[in-house]
């Protein structure tokens, strides 16, 4: 049996090609659910001794949207919580409440859906009754208002759809994007779905292979360990915001930060990935500092049971009133190795390499090896 597992995913790594097209063509898969829950912690108790008397009351609701397609995403949310303390005639009762609501939208404008983007990210937030008397500031608006060029997509479950679809019998490329986008989707289930979600999930991936009955195959793979397969991601990206918050308090003077990023991201095979990434942040206030980081990632599945990761990144800010500079460099090696039922190795390495800016001061660089294992005596 190990011996079928080894040489199917031998298999299934080593098909390079048809696993770029694959990478290539595949998109954000494309779902949309709502929730809506209201929850009472403590929602009312009373207690009374004698003539002293106490009185609490909490509660709360949570609503959420949540939308994703190849050329839209959009998500936004209320969370409100309410609670109230009273304790007879004395004055230190009170009644406070707190309004959350986050959202967030992406829209591919032209170039289709790998194209041209404008986006919004944002939370407004607002605290009343007691807490708020006397604060003029009890609302905020933090938003980020941006544009960008490209799209990096999440793509390990192409890595995924090919061993089923190996296991299966199927390996067209059709039958694999098929399964891939229902895998993409799998965080919908649980909210769409409930306490059907996992069935569902495993009976939708069978239906997409061509495979009705095999649902419970399809559940061994995707939890099995001899599938262990590393994150996947494809496709290029650069954007830019301006973030500030739009509600300051009277007498404030903000001028936000601006932030340039972009990343770069190929699968390598099936079995190996490189991501670069970059982003570039400023304060716009007069003397405000500015930060730089580059990091650069590779993995490889050197087997269904052995990964390893390479990783650097360069990290620096400057402090534009004293015109100093500090920065740092870390270095850091991963690798895991199991035998299935038995025994689980993993070794890091990480070399930090710092600069305070000072030349008159030395800069330690830090190494830290670390080895942890797992044995199963029975």
């Amino acid at each position: 049996m190990k011996l079928k597992l080894i040489t199917t995913l031998s298999i299934f790594l080593f098909s390079g090609v048809v696993g770029q097209s694959a990478f290539d063509n595949y998109d954000i898969p494309e779902y949309e659910y709502r929730t809506f829950q209201l929850n009472g912690n403590d929602l009312f108790n009373m207690t009374s001794t004698g003539d002293n008397s106490t009185t609490t009351m909490n509660f709360g609701a949570d609503y959420s949207f949540e939308s994703q397609s190849p050329g839209n995403n959009c998500s936004y949310g209320l969370n409100f919580t309410f609670n109230m303390f009273d304790e007879g005639d004395d004055d230190t009762g009170y009644t406070n409440f707190d309004i959350d609501a986050p959202f967030a939208f992406d829209k591919y404008i032209y170039g289709g859906n790998k194209g041209g983007f404008g986006f919004v990210d944002g939370d407004f937030s607002m605290m009343g009754g007691d807490q708020a008397d006397g604060i003029d500031d009890n609302m905020d608006l933090n938003l980020t208002l941006g544009a960008g060029y490209g799209r990096v997509v999440n793509a390990k479950a192409v890595a995924q759809a090919y061993a089923i679809a190996n296991a299966l019998g199927d390996e067209s490329e059709e039958t694999v994007l098929a399964i891939a986008a229902v895998i993409g989707a799998a965080g919908s289930y649980a909210n769409t779905y409930k306490d059907d979600a996992e069935q569902m999930y495993y009976n939708d991936i069978a239906n997409a292979a061509g495979n009705s009955g095999a649902a419970m195959e399809i559940a061994k793979i995707l939890t099995s360990p001899a599938y262990n397969i590393s994150d996947r991601s494809t496709g290029w990206t650069i954007r830019a915001g301006l973030s500030n918050n739009y509600m300051q308090a009277e007498g404030v003077e903000d001028s936000g930060d601006l932030s340039i990023g972009a990343e770069y991201a190929c699968p390598m095979d099936l079995d190996k990935q490189l991501i670069v990434n970059f982003d570039y942040d400023m304060d716009l206030n007069e003397d405000g500092p500015t930060s730089i980081s580059l990091g650069a990632s590779y993995s490889i599945d050197h087997s269904y049971s052995w990964a390893t990761s390479a990783m650097f990144e360069y990290m620096s800010e400057t402090d534009n009133i004293n015109d100093v500079t500090t920065s740092d460099i870390m270095l850091g090696l991963s690798s895991t190795k199991a035998i299935l039922n038995q025994l689980s190795v993993t070794g890091t390495f990480e070399y930090l390499i710092p600069s305070d800016g000072n030349d008159d001061t030395d800069d330690d660089a830090t190494m830290d090896l670390n080895i942890k294992f797992t044995y199963w005596l029975f």
